[in-house]
């Protein structure tokens, strides 16, 4: 089992901007950036949208900007913290198994996406000293932060 660090989310009111700043201080190229919308329901059936982006940084570790655009959890997160670190993420070649191992490390499963096959899940702060940890499918995400739906579609 291969688990490897994937990206830092960084949540942001005005995503456009934190694109351009970023890029600027990264050397990317902001033209090439794709901002994607990504809509979902969380276990607890709670619907949220968002804007975001992914910045590549070489070596498939990224960057990614969330901009929240109606009410959930990201958008309180944003309302009561303000700009800035929002998680980690860690991609898996084995999902279940880092699933099991971070959860008899003691994290604490905060939600995961809702599907068929498991895709991506977060472990709560309050039993990560603090931060948001998420753990993605291996190669789930493409490079430009788009879902490789060929991947999501498959069964397991």
């Amino acid at each position: 089992m291969k688990t490897n660090f994937h990206h830092i989310g960084i949540v942001v009111r005005d995503l456009k901007a934190a694109i351009s700043k970023y890029c600027k201080a990264l050397g990317v190229n902001s033209n090439a950036i794709k901002i994607h919308k990504q809509g979902y329901v969380t276990e607890k059936g709670e619907g949220e949208e968002f804007d975001y982006a992914f910045i590549p940084l070489g070596n498939n570790c990224y960057i990614e900007l969330v901009s929240p655009i109606s009410e959930g959890p990201t958008k309180r997160y944003l309302e009561k913290k303000g700009e800035g670190l929002f998680h980690l993420a860690f991609e898996s070649d084995d999902i279940l198994k880092t699933i099991e191992n971070f959860e008899e490390a003691g994290f604490l499963l905060a939600g995961r996406t809702p599907s068929k096959q498991v895709l991506s899940v977060f472990f709560h702060p309050k039993s990560t000293h603090g931060v948001l940890l998420q753990v993605i499918k291996k190669n789930i995400l493409l490079p430009d932060g788009s879902p490789n739906l060929e991947l999501a579609m498959e069964e397991e």
